[in-house]
């Protein structure tokens, strides 16, 4: 089977098992439960006639409606073909010598630093810490490491652990105060309640806040996020950044999902509930330990011996259902997967794939 580093390969599994995409359950792709918002479908199917025409350069609607929510300058947000994207084009702007990253994390932040001459130190995450980091620590590793670059995601991902917005506060001002860029992935805020650094960032130097607005709502095919800097940092990468880089569909469709507040209210209720459903599941299995998440997805320590989480993905895979292992999250060991937070009777289909799995293996006593 193929080495996966990213989740949501729904179109290789289709092909490995030689079966319909509509006949997979996927619980490898952190993305909102409940699909797309109706209110966008419909505005997409609208307005689908629209990509025969090159797409708003200014992406003028989707732009007034940020920066009304988020209340900042409209000129200090910069959009992408998703998060991702914004990710590498910053790693190859700011171009650091050294750049510290906290591990667990998001495998693309390495990825992108690895394609430059730059040296990587870690700040290493303890599950026994519930994979929080103390910021009095991270400071000194940041005096003792002296990167050019720190980049966290907030929540984290793989973990799902939150860091409150003081400490972020403090540490963007560290960074500040030793002129170091500090890069905060704010990937799957919107699945929390804490509001975004983004105000901050279209203000202060060094610091710059990156949004997807996949996950949430769902657009993981469209790709599309943005980053909030200061607007000479914004100047200078749309200088960088290739042409065309949003398609109208991804705008439209990202421009109305904003607008529905239902769907958010709807989605935020959802997730908190099955999370809490999904994780009490898992602690039940007693092979599956479960950490406290503030995200769309758990993260889960396999305690059987000898099984991975590879051995588990693939078991699964045949019984046509996806999850992530650890693969391409540096810092984890292999007795780990990730499982997004589905509606229930999804999540019950895995319970029950995870319980059939448990059986085959004989328990303490």
């Amino acid at each position: 089977m193929t080495t996966m580093t990213h989740g949501g390969d729904v179109f290789g599994a289709a092909r490995r098992l030689g079966i319909p995409i509509s006949q997979l359950t996927d619980f490898s792709a952190s993305i909102n439960p409940m699909g797309i918002s109706h209110r966008a479908l419909r505005r997409l199917k609208r307005e689908l006639p629209l990509v025969r025409h090159y797409p708003d350069a200014a992406q003028q609607e989707l732009r007034d409606l940020i920066a009304s929510e988020e209340k900042i300058d409209s000129q200090c947000i910069l959009f992408g073909n998703g998060a991702t994207q914004l990710l590498h084009l910053l790693s190859r702007w700011l171009n650091p010598r050294k750049a510290l990253l906290l591990a667990p994390g998001f495998s693309e932040y390495r990825s992108a630093l690895q394609h430059l001459d730059c040296k990587i130190a870690e700040y290493t995450l303890e599950p026994e810490e519930h994979f929080q980091f103390k910021l009095a620590d991270l400071m000194l590793c940041i005096d003792e490491k002296r990167p050019g670059l720190v980049v966290l995601a907030n929540p984290n991902n793989p973990t799902g652990t939150l860091v409150s917005r003081s400490a972020l506060v403090e540490l963007a001002k560290c960074c500040r105060d030793r002129a170091i860029h500090l890069v905060l992935d704010e990937s799957f805020l919107d699945f929390t309640s804490q509001p975004s650094l983004a105000p901050l960032a279209a203000r202060q130097d060094y610091l710059i806040v990156v949004r997807s607005l996949t996950k949430f709502y769902a657009l993981a095919g469209l790709r599309i996020g943005y980053l909030v800097a200061l607007r000479p940092v914004i100047h200078a990468l749309a200088d960088c950044i290739e042409p065309w880089s949003v398609n109208t569909l991804a705008l439209i469709a990202a421009a109305e999902s904003l607008k529905d507040v239902e769907y958010r209210e709807r989605t935020l209720a959802l997730v908190a509930s099955e999370r809490e459903y999904l994780s009490n599941g898992l602690k039940r299995l007693q092979w599956l330990e479960p950490f406290r998440s503030q995200s769309n997805f758990l993260l889960a320590h396999i305690k059987l011996p000898g099984v991975s989480g590879m051995d588990l993905r693939c078991a699964l895979e045949k019984d046509r259902i996806l999850v992530r292992d650890s693969t391409g999250f540096h810092g984890l060991s292999s007795q780990f997967i990730r499982v997004a937070v589905r509606a229930r009777r999804k999540n019950q289909l895995l319970l029950k794939a995870l319980r059939t799995f448990g059986s085959h293996f004989p328990r303490e006593t």
